[in-house]
């Protein structure tokens, strides 16, 4: 049996029908999600109290954060620093409102310029060990996001940089495109829950279903293979697949999945497999790009029977 998940358009959503959902949060680029920006605000709200050091008059800052805070948000709103309201509520009201509301931009612009500005104040300390501490929370709240920017603190200034190319991310859509049309409901539904798993962080799962997904194409073209080896060596036979080094490659990739110590059955001495973010997106984008590539060949070869053009 081929796949006996598939599913008809009637019972996609209007996300899934229309391909905002069959892309991974990592290839999502120019989004933030809303569980994203409430955690990033929560986090910046913390931030925001602890310089406070408690007090929530009117004017909480004492002389030292309230020079910060001039220069945090005369940069980011483009306004002279004497013209920053430095008042408390006034201050959180900003912050949230760019945050939750503005572009995705403004959002990491938010976060960097916190995060880049230098103490040289009374208080330096107590502001250094918060804005510490709000770096570690920032990234950790990207990294189990799985959004596609991520927090570089290696080094200073820490700085957001995207996880994968918007060519990357057209290159996939593409290939995803090219499986629906070529009618491979069972390879776009794995691809699909590939791409969900990795936004749940279950990383050995996606890589799975991403090999099913070019598993579910070649037997669709050869209905008698059971597994990939064997769809593969038809594939060649029949001139769907021409090049012999492409077809080694991707059965290399599928073995390291297959075998004893791989994705697909248990580990020997682990709990899990030993795989990341980056094994998973490699994957998906290398599966939906081989799956594409073989219904691009077989169709030629179809028109090719048929003496079409």
């Amino acid at each position: 049996m081929i796949d006996n998940r598939e599913r008809s358009d009637k019972d996609l959503t209007f996300s899934q029908r229309n391909d905002y959902k069959s892309m991974p949060e990592p290839m999502r680029l120019e989004e933030i999600s809303d569980d994203l920006r409430r955690e990033i605000w929560n986090e910046t709200r913390r931030f925001l109290i602890s310089i406070s050091f408690g007090n929530v008059t009117y004017s909480v800052f004492e002389s030292d954060e309230t020079r910060f805070i001039e220069r945090v948000l005369g940069r980011l709103l483009n306004k002279p620093e004497d013209e920053i309201n430095t008042r408390y509520d006034r201050v959180l009201y900003i912050f949230k409102e760019i945050i939750q509301e503005s572009s995705f931009y403004n959002v990491l612009d938010v976060v960097e310029l916190i995060l880049h500005e230098k103490y040289q104040l009374a208080t330096a300390q107590k502001l250094a060990a918060a804005q510490n501490k709000f770096s570690a929370e920032i990234r950790r709240s990207f990294e189990r996001h799985t959004a596609a920017y991520w927090l570089d603190t290696s080094s200073f200034p820490p700085r957001f940089f995207p996880r994968s190319t918007r060519m990357q991310g057209e290159a996939t859509r593409s290939a995803i495109e090219t499986i629906r049309d070529g009618g491979m409901k069972g390879a776009e539904t794995h691809l699909r829950q590939a791409a969900e798993n990795v936004n749940a962080r279950q990383f050995a799962n996606s890589i799975t279903d991403s090999i099913h997904a070019v598993e579910s194409v070649a037997r669709t073209i050869d209905p008698e293979a059971k597994t990939l080896g064997p769809a593969l060596d038809s594939l060649q036979r029949s001139g769907v697949l021409k090049h012999p080094a492409l077809k080694e490659a991707f059965s290399k990739l599928y073995g390291y999945t297959n075998d004893e110590q791989g994705i697909r059955h248990p580990l020997l001495d682990k709990d899990s497999p030993d795989v990341d973010l980056d094994d998973a997106m490699f994957m998906f984008g290398a599966c939906a790009s081989f799956a594409a590539y073989l219904v691009n060949k077989h169709r030629k070869a179809e028109q090719g029977k048929s003496g079409g053009p």
